[in-house]
């Protein structure tokens, strides 16, 4: 089925495992031959997931995510460490690149229609990577693009973020440093913002 059909393929995982959700998004993005638009949905245990070019010992109380059985893992797009647990939805958007579209833009509408006409809660970009509401974080996300081979072919994007449904939220001052100029690295430090669990809305 070619590119345009209207036709796009869902999975959904079983597991809740960070690095075995993490290998499969990157086995699909990486080996597997797509046609049409893919959505892998995820979710997993209490995680702190950082972005590929973070320092951990800058960014994370290391020893107490070790104390408390918390998954430390890395992901292969930029951007900040986030929390994540059952309370939060992780999406990825896999798409095959035939022709010039502003995928990103077009996932976000995904989203936010999803959360209008399922929830009647009214959101919108911000930014580059974030979807708020009143204001209010509700979803961060990390796109790439894989180029593909000499003949064009082969060529998709990834675009993969989280929704916050009913995260607990202590846990990002709990586990992730609140003191930014410690320590001295090339690491990008993360960004902390005002974050919306939807819970609250709806």
């Amino acid at each position: 089925m070619s590119q345009g059909t209207g036709k796009i393929d869902i999975i959904t995982a079983e597991s809740n495992n960070i690095l075995f959700n993490l290998a499969t998004e990157e086995y699909i993005f990486e080996h597997i031959e797509i046609e049409n638009p893919l959505l892998f949905l995820w979710r997993n245990n209490p995680t702190i997931i950082m972005g590929k070019h973070q320092n951990p010992w800058k960014e994370c109380r290391v020893q107490l995510l070790e104390e408390n059985n918390v998954m430390l893992a890395r992901r292969k797009t930029g951007g900040g460490c986030v929390y994540q647990d059952l309370g939060n939805s992780v999406f990825s958007f896999i798409n095959p690149v035939k022709e010039n579209i502003d995928f990103k833009t077009m996932n976000n509408e995904v989203l936010l229609g999803a959360l209008e006409k399922g929830f009647g809660v009214k959101g919108e970009a911000s930014g580059r990577n974030d979807l708020t509401v009143d204001g209010r974080k509700v979803s961060g996300s990390a796109y790439k693009l894989k180029l593909g081979r000499k003949d064009g072919s082969g060529r998709r994007s990834l675009h993969h973020g989280t929704m916050l449904l009913d995260l607990e939220l202590g846990a990002l001052g709990k586990y992730l440093s609140p003191n930014k100029k410690k320590l001295e690295s090339k690491g990008v430090d993360s960004v902390i913002s005002r974050v919306l669990n939807l819970k609250e809305l709806v």
